[in-house]
């Protein structure tokens, strides 16, 4: 058996490593090439149905991780106004899931295990578009139980209305910033930068707990986006960054792209940092 000596071990493994920061650096300048090529197709699928017609979400019965310290059941519904070309919820998203329940079914479920959960996540898509989603924390919150809000923030006054009423009030909210006002347009057409900002105003007077969330994605998240969107953060407010995932991405391009390493986010946290503001990493 041919066995390598440490020299050339030493160069086998500086070769390796070489060639992994050559292809990181080709996918990270695919990622920015997309950037530019992408426009958000029209005619989105926004979760709406036919009258009459039962609501189906995506449902995961037990969660440690979507709700902060909670053990918490997950809600997923279909449809979102935003298309970021990273998004690796592409069947919830274009409403093509098969996988889905009856929204009244998962009710039933976690009223029957509402003494093992704490909580309920309400995520997508985007809940914030679905007409009942005021009635179903009223009926979430009924059953002794909390519930969490995840939303891209482009519908501030929904989100205002939920806060108002206090049946309605979500108990924690995790609101996503997703890169600068300049790139905000390769997301969406429609929703402006100015709603993500108006949504973050509300939360920033509201009561009860909220998080701020930023994928890190080649492109979108970087020095000068954290920079910016530092600025519009509350100081207290905890800012959590998290590595982009390929796999599954609504645009296939991202599929190759690989995502940033630990000491990136960690450098845009100390970023954040540096600027008053808690940043964390997820």
């Amino acid at each position: 058996m041919n066995r390598m000596n440490k020299s050339e071990k030493r160069r086998s493994s500086q070769k390796n490593h070489n060639s992994h920061k050559s292809h990181k650096s080709q996918s990270q300048a695919q990622s920015k090439q997309a950037l530019f090529d992408w426009t958000p197709p029209s005619g989105i699928y926004d979760g709406s149905l036919p009258s009459g017609e039962r609501i189906r979400v995506g449902f995961r019965k037990t969660s440690l991780l979507d709700y902060p310290a909670r053990l918490a059941s997950v809600i997923f519904f279909t449809g979102c106004n935003f298309r970021c070309p990273w998004c690796h919820n592409r069947e919830l998203v274009l409403g093509e899931a098969d996988d889905l329940l009856a929204l009244d079914e998962c009710l039933s479920i976690i009223e029957k295990r509402k003494h093992l959960v704490q909580g309920v996540v309400l995520t997508g898509g985007e809940p914030l578009l679905q007409g009942i989603i005021s009635e179903l924390i009223a009926q979430i919150h009924e059953l002794g139980l909390l519930v969490k809000l995840d939303t891209n923030g482009s519908l501030p006054e929904k989100l205002s209305a939920l806060i108002e009423d206090p049946r309605t009030r979500p108990d924690y909210v995790a609101l996503d910033l997703k890169t600068d006002a300049q790139r905000y347009g390769d997301l969406s057409s429609s929703f402006p930068f100015a709603a993500v900002i108006q949504s973050l105003n509300i939360l920033a007077k509201y009561k009860e707990e909220f998080e701020v969330r930023s994928v890190v994605v080649p492109g979108y998240l970087d020095e000068p986006a954290v920079k910016a969107l530092a600025a519009l953060v509350p100081e207290e407010t905890p800012w959590y960054f998290t590595a982009f995932a390929p796999g599954n991405c609504l645009d296939s391009r991202w599929n190759d792209v690989l995502p940033p390493d630990t000491d990136d986010i960690d450098a845009l946290v100390r970023i954040a940092e540096k600027l008053g503001r808690k940043g964390l990493r997820r």
